[in-house]
């Protein structure tokens, strides 16, 4: 009986053992993968978060593919830099756990914040985002707003995309605890908008003139209009993951920005969003 049993242990060895080898083979490529040097040339295409419904900055067209202006001016710059790229769609909050973790080369629209800056690197602004409030049609002039404070004070509900960055004064704002009331999160933008449209918030935070955009997308045009109220002007730019980008291709696609929007092009592209060049 003992010599069975050490036949059948030894057959489910070597039934076991190409199995054990394939994990140690997968195991130890991810972690080749993980502790890969930062990259820096263009050595392969360049993985770039992009928006479905960020409009008019970066959506989905009928055909999948990544549109908009943000992405158009990003494949002038690779193109610029010699780099080719793919653009990948995700929700906004995932994509700072992929940019954190290497999943993703860049992250475009991004503020710049202390915490950013302790696992990404920074570009150059590349346009200004004009941070405030859309509104349903009518409530423009109905809602009055000189402050955030205001907000609290009208028993107001803010809609905001869960993770972005809307300034110093609103993250303030939302860091206390009696104002929790006063703001609901949202994981997309069309999520917000819906929400705007049964009632469920009275605001949308985030860049007006893109909801605008979206609102007529999402077939609610002429049902919602940018709050005159501004709340600030954030300079936004690509974040690079400090785990697959290295300081000198960074500083190499900054490079090409600063030539970039020196052009006609680049004013044309962006209008009153562009950054100052004096």
């Amino acid at each position: 009986m003992l010599r069975r049993e050490e036949a059948w242990e030894d057959m489910a060895v070597r039934h076991l053992m190409p199995g054990i080898a394939m994990l140690l083979v997968s195991l130890l490529g991810g972690m080749q993968a993980s502790v890969a040097e930062p990259i820096t040339e263009c050595s392969r295409p360049l993985v770039i978060r992009a928006s479905e419904t960020y409009s008019p900055f970066s959506m989905k067209d009928v055909n999948g593919m990544a549109t908009g202006i943000d992405n158009q001016f990003i494949t002038r710059i690779l193109r610029e830099t010699g780099c080719d790229a793919r653009f990948v769609f995700m929700p906004w909050k995932r994509s700072l756990y992929a940019i954190e973790h290497g999943d993703i080369d860049i992250l475009p629209s991004a503020s710049f914040t202390a915490e950013r800056a302790e696992y990404g690197l920074f570009s150059v602004p590349y346009r200004n985002d004009v941070i405030g409030f859309a509104v349903r049609k009518g409530d423009a002039r109905r809602i009055q707003i000189e402050g955030l404070d205001d907000i609290a004070r009208q028993n107001l509900v803010i809609g905001h995309v869960r993770g972005a960055y809307r300034g110093e004064d609103f993250k303030a704002f939302s860091a206390k605890v009696e104002n929790a009331p006063f703001i609901m999160d949202v994981s997309m933008a069309p999520h917000g908008m819906q929400l705007l449209m049964a009632r469920r918030v009275d605001l949308l935070l985030g860049i007006p003139a893109a909801y605008v955009a979206q609102a007529d997308e999402l077939g609610f045009t002429g049902g919602v209009e940018e709050h005159p109220f501004i709340l600030a002007k954030e300079p936004v730019r690509l974040m690079f993951s400090a785990k697959t980008i290295a300081p000198e291709l960074a500083q190499k696609l900054s490079e090409a920005i600063e030539h970039e929007i020196t052009t006609d092009g680049y004013q044309r592209l962006f209008g009153n969003q562009s950054v100052s060049t004096n």
